[in-house]
């Protein structure tokens, strides 16, 4: 059953953004800039006007206005000024702020919509589907990935649901237990939202208006008898309640049916917001009595395939064999390469921690965990967990009391001989343990890194936290491990009979070591049996995953604990792995998972492959074009030695001429559109300085300045600006100057004084946000431009311009390796020609050949590749040039051009200023004998970038100019006689007859675009000859 396609709402709701499947959505927005530029739109904003959106223009900017504000509340509230929404996130928000906003000023006319789409997609889609009635309008769900931000998403619904219906008898958040009720009550104290936690008590029931109750499904009944912490939901009686519902699909069948029937029971008049990562496993084993609801309720769908898809979260690993069972041998075989893999991990953070820094990797922790929470009853569950458990400890005792049978084992896997082979034949440990392998690895050196010593296995029983033992080494002081199980008699009698002599010693004084485990300093490296891992707790450490007592019918606790291991804070917070193909990167952002016995995997990856389906990676050589020909021929250049633009203090001063490149437009436009041309109709022609409010004596006295200086200074922060110090009276002097443009209507400016305060606030923010981010720009742009070299380019010395290791990798789905591999075979294809079922570009004037690029169609879209294959525009524009440049072949006789696809930022050839930083997708080069010409070129969409004042354009039509100047001289210092000329040029893959009405004044013609040196790569690519105007 392909779910996705069965939800109706969420079809709906991108059905309204103008696409029909989320994945084209997905490679549209996922590399989209975060964020709101100065004037407070996002950059989505900028970008959705730019598509077949279904909305209304006045409701979307309206609705991205709301989003901004939710945005800056969270800021504020959690004090992260660096925070901003993923576009995911925003979608999200974007689709409840349209429902609450139809829902409570024409709910009729939503629902008659609702079914009037209802009809339409079953058609195209072959679907039976029931209408939407008024009570299916009482619930939205949001099936999230684990570690996708479900939190932020459920405050930014309280605020909606406030905003739009804000009288409740009760709020109330149920959660499956204890553990995930207090992580909710801290996250909702972060966000200032007032909230309260069930502690048993009848006074803990009663809330303030707008407070939220936290409480434990499991604390809900529908007939309470005698005394105790349960309440009967009759206690909730009044029919107005709020319920938000955090994964409530986490119990046995049986328990789910009477949870749900309580819970609803609450908001029978209500409102329910329900939240799972989830979904997908409980719908499927339940369609018959879910599928129905959760078609109309599912509101947006992030499940994992689409986060990991997005790159978000770690890569992950598992060792799976062909064996059935393991036997001991095997199963101490899986346990020695579980440890070398975390060993290889922690190896790799201590060298690189420094290097890695910016990728916010946390230090290594090996977990053990199983499916079920085991508690203190004698279950065929807890039984085989507790037996696991055993196992465990009795390899721990053992590797750490017999160093020569462990350098034994670790020997076995080195070699390749363990006996455990994969479906194709081979040893499912040949290609793991690269950084070991070339580094001879010691049995003491290993026990030392990871457990802090040798000896015997020493366990201790923290009497004061429950459930838990410390694991040591004999001749440590520090603690490795930690065991954390619900019965901890049972454990115990277990030990003394496998392991005679053993004791379990009593620790009265310690208090629990599992709650430091995130420390920074913390010496525990593992954790066993930890039931508050399946319970929502939040590490970032985990990184190599031991499975216990996992069963196949267990698809949503597998899922959530699977979620919970690949978290990934990620370079700059984007919770992103890397996608490169340096080892020692992607060992530390990939979990390594194997189980204790051989079923347990199996069962884990039946239910993660229902959710994706893992590619296989095929490793293609690249080969060199013309290498003689370019070789330390062509120019490239890299900033000086040391130049660091962050350890240079600047101070924010007044320049007019920044100033008057400030262009603010407030005013609603109203597109008047015949055939393919439009104009824009405006309520006000011209700007008046004189009527500017923010200098008017009427007005001026409503400006709040430590709160302007507040907002330019968070502002500044937010954007990385640590070097620029602020002044008010600097910014006194930018608005009170009036070189600005700001264009508004009257009617924009409110009446009554606490709304013009906010309104001239609103001004004086956005005027002066624009004026710090151009002056910053100015800034870096000079001194980048003084610290820029310019050298041969060799690629032995330039590696990082060309793929890793000379390889592009293609992620291809399972079901199209066998013919990638076929084509693989006949490896002479990728050098000369386009292999359009893979699909790859072969142009013999790029540097390197093969290129991954785009194709259309669901297969081709599937297919990933390292690095990043071309998008449509980046296509289209090596296609049209490759034509482009056979037509040309008689002007271009005298020279010689070359192409690259430039790689990401931090890798490739680019100019990184903080403000607009501009790394081209392609850097061309025409080389004559004493001249050479590069032009970097950008296919782009180009409506977040507002107008011709932004500074991505002005780097194309003024920065590139100062640096061509600043080389010249230095080169000719060097007395090199070659002309150098430079020039850049921003494509804009957006027609031109949907950019003209929305970009600047709205009235831009073609050849003012040109000579802000932007063109539009349109069908007849006519754009070239504009792009080669004057070198040929």
């Amino acid at each position: 059953m392909n779910l996705q396609k069965q939800l109706i709402l969420n079809k709906f709701f991108l059905h309204l953004t103008g696409y029909t499947d989320f994945d084209i959505l997905r490679e549209d927005f996922n590399q989209t800039p975060e964020g709101f530029d100065a004037t407070g739109n996002s950059y989505i904003l900028h970008a959705l006007l730019g598509k077949d959106v279904r909305f209304a223009e006045h409701d979307l900017k309206r609705y991205d206005e709301a989003i901004k504000g939710y945005e800056d509340k969270l800021k504020a509230n959690r004090n992260e000024t660096d925070f901003s929404l993923k576009y995911f996130q925003y979608f999200a928000i974007l689709f409840t702020e349209y429902f609450f906003d139809k829902l409570s000023s024409n709910k009729l006319q939503l629902l008659s919509d609702l079914n009037a789409f209802t009809r339409q997609y079953c058609v195209s889609a072959n679907l039976k589907a029931e209408n939407f009635e008024e009570n299916d309008l009482q619930k939205l769900a949001y099936w999230m990935a684990t570690g996708s931000g479900k939190t932020i998403l459920m405050h930014i619904n309280y605020w909606q649901m406030m905003k739009y219906f804000s009288t409740w008898e009760n709020i109330i958040l149920i959660t499956p237990n204890s553990g995930l009720s207090k992580q909710h009550f801290e996250e909702y104290r972060l966000s200032g939202i007032p909230c309260k936690q069930y502690n048993g008590s009848e006074e803990s029931l009663k809330t303030r208006e707008g407070e939220v109750l936290i409480i434990e499904v499991t604390k809900l009944t529908g007939e309470k008898k005698g005394e105790g912490v349960s309440i009967d939901v009759s206690y909730f009686s009044e029919n107005n309640n709020l319920v938000f519902i955090d994964e409530g699909h986490k119990g046995q069948s049986s328990e789910e049916k009477t949870w749900k029937k309580l819970r609803e029971a609450l908001a029978k008049e209500g409102f329910i917001f329900e939240y799972s990562a989830t979904f997908g496993q409980v719908i499927r084993k339940n369609a018959s009595l879910l599928l129905s609801e959760y078609s109309k309720a599912i509101i947006f769908d992030y499940s994992y395939r689409y986060f990991y898809t997005d790159g978000y979260g770690k890569d992950f690993y598992s060792y799976n064999t062909a064996v059935q069972e393991y036997n001991e041998a095997q199963t101490n075989i899986v346990l020695t390469a579980g440890l070398l893999a975390f060993y290889e991990q922690l190896e790799l953070f201590e060298k690189f921690r420094e290097e890695f820094r910016e990728y916010k990797i946390e230090k290594p922790l090996w977990i053990f965990v199983g499916s079920k929470v085991v508690g203190k009853n004698s279950t065929k569950d807890n039984i085989q967990q507790t037996s696991d458990v055993v196992n465990i400890i009795l390899f721990l005792n053992r590797i750490l009391s017999d160093s020569i049978w462990l350098q034994q084992q670790i020997e076995i896997l080195l070699s390749g001989e363990s006996g455990l082979i994969d479906g194709k034949g081979n040893d499912i440990f040949s290609e793991r343990f690269q950084y070991i392998r070339g580094n001879r690895i010691t049995a003491e050196r290993l026990l030392t890194k990871v457990f802090n010593g040798s000896g015997s296995l020493d366990l201790f029983e923290i009497k004061n936290a429950e459930g838990e033992i410390a694991l040591k080494a004999g001749n440590s002081e520090q603690f490795f491990g930690i065991i954390n199980i619900g019965d901890v008699v049972g454990l115990k009698k277990k030990i003394k009979e496998s392991l005679p002599g053993q004791e379990v010693k009593p620790e009265n004084i310690l208090k629990s070591q599992f709650d430091k485990i995130n420390e920074n300093n913390s010496p525990v490296n593992m954790l066993i049996g930890s039931k508050k891992f399946i319970e929502g707790w939040n590490s970032w450490r985990v990184s190599n995953m031991g499975l216990l007592n996992m069963g196949a019918s267990e698809g949503p606790q597998i899922i959530q604990l699977f979620g919970r291991g690949v978290r990934l804070k990620g370079k700059n917070k984007s919770l992103k792995r890397e996608e490169t193909q340096r080892y020692e990167i992607k060992t530390l952002q990939t979990l390594s998972i194997f189980g204790v016995n051989a079923n347990y995997i199996k069962a884990f990856l039946d239910n993660i492959e229902n959710e994706i389906e893992m590619p296989e990676e095929v490793k293609i050589p690249i080969r060199f074009n013309r290498k003689e020909n370019w070789d330390n021929k062509i120019f490239t250049f890299n900033t000086t030695r040391g130049y660091n633009f962050k350890e240079v203090l600047i101070s924010l001063k007044y320049h007019p001429q920044i100033a008057q490149r400030i262009f603010i437009d407030l005013r609603p436009k109203v597109t008047v559109t015949s055939g393919m041309e439009s104009a824009v109709a405006e309520s006000q022609a011209e700007y008046v300085p004189e009527n500017n409010p923010l200098i008017h004596p009427l007005f001026a006295s409503f400006i709040n300045w430590d709160k302007l200086f507040l907002s330019v200074n968070t502002f500044k922060i937010a954007r990385g600006f640590f070097n620029l110090v602020v002044e008010k009276d600097v910014l006194k002097t930018i608005i009170n100057a009036n070189e600005y443009r700001l264009l508004f209507l009257n009617n924009q400016l409110e009446r009554e004084s606490f709304g013009l305060q906010k309104r001239l606030h609103q001004f004086g923010e956005i005027i002066l946000k624009d004026y710090v981010n151009k002056f910053y720009a100015d800034n870096e742009k000079k001194h980048l431009t003084r610290n820029l070299e310019a050298h041969l380019l060799q690629s032995s010395l330039y590696p990082d311009l060309f793929p890793e290791d000379n390889l592009l990798i293609l992620k291809v789905p399972k079901g199209m390796v066998q013919e990638v591999l076929k084509l693989k075979d006949e490896m002479e294809k990728f050098y000369k020609h386009d292999v359009k079922r893979i699909p790859t570009i072969h142009f013999d004037k790029h540097l390197y050949s093969p290129i991954a690029s785009f194709r259309k169609g669901s297969d081709f879209e599937e297919i990933k590749s390292i690095p990043v294959k071309l998008n449509k525009g980046e296509t289209d524009f090596i296609t049209h040039l490759r034509t482009f440049l056979l037509s040309k072949t008689e002007q271009l006789k005298d020279k010689e051009i070359f192409i690259l696809r430039n790689l990401s930022k931090g890798k490739g050839i680019g100019f990184f200023i903080e403000t607009a930083s501009f790394y081209p997708d392609f850097i061309l080069w025409i080389k004559q004998e004493k001249q050479q010409d590069i032009v970097f070129v950008d296919p782009k969409g180009i409506l977040m970038l507002g107008n011709v004042n932004d500074e991505k354009v002005r780097f194309c039509t003024h920065t590139i100019n100062e640096i061509q100047d600043s080389l010249r001289l230095k080169l000719k210092e060097e007395d090199n006689e070659t002309i150098l000329n430079l020039s850049a040029y921003i494509l804009s893959v957006t027609p031109y007859f949907k950019v003209k009405s929305k970009f600047g004044n709205g009235n831009l013609t073609k050849r003012e675009f040109k000579e802000s040196h932007i063109l539009f790569q349109e069908i007849n690519q006519n754009y070239l000859n504009e792009l080669f105007e004057g070198i040929i």
